[in-house]
């Protein structure tokens, strides 16, 4: 199990969800995770997906073949949850997601975003020595449907697009997982590291310093996966 997974099933339950839209949904591991969860209180769940689809009985309500490219045709204030599972980096309009997915959260509701996190260190070196961040490498020669990075994301980049389009309470959860995994990340973070508690120590107000203290936490500066949750006020 990748180790983002638990991460996002704990903030569903957390937030008890009772209806979740799992964009992209990919062969359906949210579905079938919910179903293993089982209970009374289990969320009902739609998938949406362009080139892949759930597996059969996968515990989806419904299933919709969409490019997150396009705008979502779904009903406003209809979830209490969306999960958007490793694709803002594959998505060349991630503004035009993030408003389908404001679009159809209720009030209070909860977008959850995982993707590969291009701050850690090792990721910063290789883009210093080598021009292209961890698991973004050239395209040439690649089409639509295969694998194709576009957009590195860090937890800066996410906070800044989430806060345009409206989102609060923006929040970098903990992923078990080894970090650093070299010692070399460990030194090389030392001045983000000494920058961001710097700003947090002068920060105006608590929203602020709270933006810094995530931005230096070990997590952004040593994590692999960004799990960002934020809410819809």
């Amino acid at each position: 199990m990748r180790p983002y997974r638990p991460v996002v099933l704990s903030i569903l339950k957390e937030r008890d969800a009772s209806s979740v839209l799992d964009a992209p949904c990919g062969h359906g591991w949210l579905g079938r995770a919910l179903q293993r969860q089982g209970g009374q209180k289990r969320p009902q769940i739609d998938g949406v997906c362009l080139y892949e689809e759930p597996v059969p009985n996968s515990g989806y309500r419904s299933f919709t073949e969409h490019d997150l490219n396009d705008p979502l045709a779904l009903p406003a204030d209809h979830y209490d949850a969306v999960v958007c599972g490793e694709a803002l980096h594959l998505l060349t309009n991630p503004g035009v997601a993030l408003e389908s997915f404001r679009t159809c959260l209720r009030k209070d509701g909860t977008l959850i975003v995982t993707t590969p996190n291009t701050w850690h260190m090792s990721s910063r070196l290789q883009y210093l020595f080598r021009g292209f961040h961890s698991g973004f490498r050239a395209a040439v020669g690649k089409k639509p449907g295969q694998y194709i990075t576009y957009i590195p994301w860090s937890f800066n980049q996410l906070h800044v697009f989430l806060s345009h389009y409206g989102f609060v309470d923006i929040t970098l959860h903990e992923v078990d997982e080894p970090k650093p995994r070299h010692w070399a990340e460990r030194l090389v973070a030392i001045p983000a590291l000494l920058y961001g508690r710097g700003k947090q120590r002068r920060a105006d107000n608590e929203e602020e310093s709270r933006y810094w203290r995530q931005l230096a936490s070990r997590q952004s500066l040593y994590g692999r996966w960004l799990v960002v949750s934020a809410r819809l006020p």
